[in-house]
């Protein structure tokens, strides 16, 4: 098992947030949004791998929708 720290204080996790929340405000199917959110890591990070971004920036939109149902609940 691979340990992954906790990306939320990374530099692109706003701007994560921000694709991902752009591409549902525009209607987008649910896996273009989570997409947006990897092309975003992406951008921050391009010498990371595909598959450690998407990692990466799926944790940061699970996290950040977590903590907001965790407030609204």
């Amino acid at each position: 098992m691979i340990y992954l720290r906790d990306p939320r204080p990374d530099r692109a996790a706003a701007d994560v947030m921000a694709a991902y929340q752009a591409a549902t405000q525009a209607g987008l199917p649910t896996p273009r949004c989570y997409q947006a959110g990897v092309e975003a890591w992406r951008r921050a990070h391009p010498d990371h791998s595909a598959a450690y971004a998407a990692k990466q920036a799926v944790a940061v939109i699970l996290a950040v929708k977590q903590k907001f149902l965790l407030r609204v609940g």
